[in-house]
Parts: structure tokens; sequence; C-alpha cells
């Protein structure tokens, strides 16, 4: 059995009081992801490899490039991953259309007339222009002879590099004595790596950033949406070009959702202020419903999910640390046959973290549950909880559902929410028990107590008939419970799914394996010592949750003392009786279970 209780977890509230930075605020449309569209409508059989190809492309570079805000792209990278990994299967028409589009945009950058800027630490060479249709905002407040906006980027470079190569130990894509080249480009969407042709001496991949970012999305960087752009886009390609010194971007881990939702990662690890990713979790930069892609909206859905799914990876850096992706990252570049899923997998239980997957998976979906209107008074959950959307759950119960609850089969790696609000006349012990066929289940439970407390129990199973957690905790005394049921399986989908909610009058059938050593039935056993002076200890088994009182009485039947009155969970009990303060003689103890009595006698000698 893999079972975990948390009561709280220790983290600062960011409170991004920055939202108001502009003076007011507004509903904006979420940014659509054409090329990721693109791709999957090939994943799914709707266009041939030559038409995908050739429509992310011209859509990228040629006359029906991006033009609109509903249409910018986030990032033209996945594009070039897909080439990458269909190169060889192309047409040669296609591969003739798509290189005219490329070489065209190479000797562009080599041998137009472009200033250079070297940032601060030496490692970037910024190329822009200041006349023309590349041309960069001319604004230099500081007097320096490059434009601010140059500056920026320069800075970003060396931020990100700082944070992603030198703080957290990613592999450096920059060999020693070379520079990165960043090229600033009026490109309608905010950036993308692109890999050199040939055999290069030096950094094999160099990136374009748009070159003013002009109506693009809303952040909430404090210096404003034009900065935030650039430090977000920064961040999030330099990872890119990181990720291709591990695996040239092929799949598995190159796979194109899971590259966007690792660069994207790196937005906010390194500019947690900019939050350009709040425009892809939801659906407006202020809003709290969740984007119809997210996990907040489709937690049913199978990881990964490029920008729309990114908190599903921030929530294992909060949890343990940015060091864990280093540690997935250094574990592909041993074996790139294997996927981000696959790695993380392996180096969770590993000295340090001793946590199986499987339970980090069920509680980083109890993490998105608690966000948004469902945010505890306390510290658990995502450290920006309160500004993320509300997630969608399965069916919200207001009272305890007296039936099994049965629901759809689950993906491979995805999970179904329920929301329960007790009603008056729900009481006893919060349990619940979660009946599958196959494969893996994990079951995770938030219990919002009336005292603020958010209370987390997880238990996972595989090839079992059920997966039960039992707690201490009373309906009673919660004002609201969240369920999540998880199937944490890399491969295969888990069916007939049922789940039971156990309460006083009402307890849950247990069929868990793992619990059965524990009682089949209700049980009083003799006293001991017997006879006693002055103490003695009385045991009693209960198979379920149950309301339990447990008295001791005088041979004429009057109460001496009631030493349990209370709601108990399953198991085997022991009581302890002190008879300091009564006369030598013949006692009572009555065990009363859900009207069940059981009496049994026991002698006192002073």
């Amino acid at each position: 059995m893999n079972y975990r209780r948390i009561s709280t977890k220790t983290v600062l509230l960011v409170v991004l009081s920055v939202f108001g930075w502009n003076g007011f605020l507004y509903a904006q449309s979420v940014p659509k992801q054409p090329i990721l569209q693109i791709q999957q409508e090939f994943e799914s059989g709707k266009l041939d490899l030559d038409s995908a190809a050739l429509k992310q492309f011209r859509l990228l570079y040629k006359e029906e490039k991006l033009l609109s805000q509903k249409e910018i792209q986030k990032c033209a990278t996945p594009a070039h991953m897909f080439l990458k990994k269909h190169e060889g299967e192309l047409s040669p028409a296609a591969l003739t259309e798509i290189n005219s589009y490329l070489q065209e945009d190479e000797p562009k950058k080599r041998n137009q007339m472009r200033e250079i800027y070297i940032s601060e630490s030496g490692l970037f060479e910024v190329h822009y222009e200041i006349t023309g249709s590349d041309a960069v905002p001319l604004e230099d407040e500081n007097g320096s002879g490059v434009p601010d906006y140059v500056e920026w980027v320069g800075e970003a470079a060396d931020s990100s590099y700082r944070h992603e190569v030198i703080n957290i130990g990613f592999t450096d894509p920059i060999p020693a004595g070379y520079r990165y080249e960043i090229y600033l480009e009026n490109m309608g969407f905010y950036g993308e790596t692109r890999s050199y042709a040939g055999t290069v001496l030096g950094p094999e991949t160099y990136i374009n950033v748009e070159n003013d970012f002009v109506g693009f999305p809303q952040n909430t960087d404090p210096e404003g949406n034009q900065k935030g752009a650039i430090k977000a886009t920064v961040a999030h390609e330099l990872k890119h070009a990181i990720q291709y010194i591990h695996n040239k971007w092929l799949a598995p881990s190159g796979n194109p959702s899971w590259s966007e939702m690792d660069a994207t990662l790196m937005e906010e690890v390194v500019y947690d202020d900019v939050n350009d990713y709040y425009n892809y979790i939801k659906t407006g930069l202020y809003s709290s419903v969740p984007n119809s892609f997210s996990v907040f909206a489709e937690p049913q859905k199978s990881a990964p999910g490029a920008y729309y799914f990114v908190t599903w990876m921030i929530y294992y850096s909060e949890a343990f640390g940015n060091e864990l992706w280093r540690d997935v990252w250094e574990l592909i570049d041993t074996d790139n046959s294997m996927g981000i899923d696959e790695a993380l997998v392996m180096v969770l239980p590993e000295p340090g973290r001793d946590i199986a997957f499987e339970t980090t998976f069920v509680q980083n979906h109890l993490w998105h549950f608690a966000s948004g209107s469902r945010s505890g008074e306390d510290d658990y959950g995502f450290e920006e909880k309160e500004f993320y959307p509300n997630a969608n759950v399965e069916h919200a119960f207001t009272g305890v559902p007296a039936e099994e609850v049965r629901m759809n089969s689950l993906e491979k790696m995805a999970s179904h929410y329920f929301e329960v609000t007790p009603s008056a006349d729900d009481n006893g012990l919060v349990e619940i028990a979660i009946d599958f066929d196959s494969t893996n289940v994990g079951l995770g439970l938030l219990l919002y107590t009336n005292s603020g407390e958010t209370v987390e129990y997880i238990a996972t199973g595989e090839d079992k008939a059920q997966v039960y957690i039992p707690t201490d905790i009373k309906w009673q005394d919660i004002s609201r419970l969240g369920v999540v049921v998880a199937n944490p399986d890399l491969n295969m989908r888990t069916d007939s799914l049922i789940l039971n909610f156990g309460k006083k009058g009402s307890p849950v059938t247990i069929r868990d394996p793992d619990y059965a050593d524990l009682p089949d039935r209700i049980a009083v056993y003799p006293n001991f010592p017997n006879p006693f002076n002055p103490v003695t200890t009385i045991r009693f088994d209960l198979p379920h949750s149950a309301f339990v009182e447990l008295e001791v009485y005088d041979i004429n039947g009057r109460k001496i003392q009631t030493l349990v009155s209370e709601s108990r969970r399953l198991g085997t009990y022991e009581e302890s009786f002190d008879g300091s303060a009564l006369a030598s003689g013949v006692y009572l103890y009555r065990l009363s279970v859900h009207g069940e009595v059981f009496i049994e006698k026991m002698t006192l000698i002073k």
C-alpha cells in the first residue's frame, strides 16, 4: 500500500499585485496555437504529411503568415521539430518549398547589414536592425547608443543562461569560446529556435525573437508587457536550444507537446513575475475560467499538453525543486530512446525524494483541484494557486452520494475530479474507495476542514480490485471534499471505475487487499490482565468506520465511566481502564457499534 497524509505544505504565496500595473483589467482572447493544431490534424489522419508540413511553414514564413492576435503562435520551434522528425519522409517537392523559406531567411541573417550587440556576459550576440520592416523600437533611455529593446534581449539571455545552465545545471548549449546568436525580426510570433544546416562549429542552434511585440497578449511583468514578452520568449527558446543538445528534437523526449511544456516551464522558473503562461491556462490573463485545452479544464486528457499543461510540470518544480528536471534530462542524455515521462518515473524514487511517481501524479492533480476559488486558507498547493483558474469537476455533489458513482474509462496519465459538499445529515468518518478492473489507479482526497486546514490523503494501487482510503476526519467537520481518481500509467487506460463514499450507517465495502489482514467483523475480547489491579486493557475490532461507544458499568448497572464515544476508522483498538478509585468487585464493559452491543465481565482485586 502506498498511503500518505499531509496536513500542509509550507510555501511562499506570491501575491501578484502587479496585476493592476496598467491601471485597468480587461478580458482578452486566448491566442490559438495553429502549428500544434496542424500537427494534431496530421496525427489524427486529417492531413497527410506533405500537407501538414507545408501548412505549418506557409503560416510562419509565407503569404499566410499569422497576423491577428487570436492567431499569434507562441513558439514556432515545433514546426522545426516536425521537420526534423519527418524530413526523410517528405516528398522532394514539399521539401524544396520548405527549404526555400528557410534558405531565404538564412542569407538575410548573414549578409544584410545588421547591428550587433554583445550581452554583458559576452555569451550572446543580439543581431538587430534600426530601419526597415525588422526594425526594433529605437528608444534609448540610458543613452548607450543601443536601443533599450535590444539591451533587454541581452539581459534576458544572460539571466536565462544564469538560471537554466549555471544555477539548475542544464547542459550548456554554448561551446567554450563561442557566442550564441539571437536575431530580432518581425515574425508575427513570439520566437523560434532553429538548428543550423549541415555541420557547424560553435552552437548548433540560434534563436529568432519578435522585433517589437506590438499587439501581443498581455502579461504581468511590472516593467510592462513588451519587456515581459522578451523575458518569457528568451527563457523559453533557450530551453529549446538546451533540448537540442540532448535529443536533436527527436521523439520521444523531442515530442513537441513535451518540449513546449518544458520550455514554458522555464518562463516561470526564470521570470516568476511575468506569467505569460496565464494566457494558456486560462481564457484570459485575468480570468478565473480555464482554457478549454488546459489541465484545469480537461484533467481527463492525457499529459503532455504543450503550453496548456505547463502547470503539470510546475508542480514538480515547486514540490521537488528544479534539479529534478535536470536529473530527468541527464538520464535522457544517457538513453535518448527514453521519454520525459519515463525518465521522471525513474528519478523520483532516488535518494532525497523517495516517492513513487504514482503518488506524485495524484498529488499533482490535487494541487490543480485546490486552485482558484478552491484555494484553501492554508498554504497547500501551488504558490500562485489563487491566480490559477477553477478546475472543472466531473460532478459536484450536494450531500454525500448514497449510491456508487460509475465513471467512464480513464485514459493514461489522466484524472477525474469530483467535489462533495456535505449536508447537515452527513455524519461519521470520511472514507472512500475506488473499484477498478485493470492497470493503475490513484485515489486522492482533499478535506477542507472547518478549522481552515487542508488535509491530503493519497493511496495508489496496481492490478488489484480496489483502492481504499479511510480517514479519521468526520463529514461534519469539513466544508468540502475534493476527490481525484487518477490513472498514472504511462501506456494503458483504466476501465470500469466505480467510486464509493462511506459515512455513518453506510460504510464502504472494503475489497482492497492491502486491508485483508484487518478485522472482518466486530469483536470485543476479554480484558487483560483479568483479574486486574488497578489497570486493565480492553481490546476490540472494527471491520469498518463506525461510531463507537465503550462504557464501564458496575454489577448493578450503574455507569462508571465512558472510555470511548466517537467515530473510529476500521482497525483494532486497545483502551485502558483504571480502577484505582473503585472497590474490588465484578464490573462490566459494554461496546456498542451501529446498534450491535457486546458485554464482557472483568474483576478488580485490590
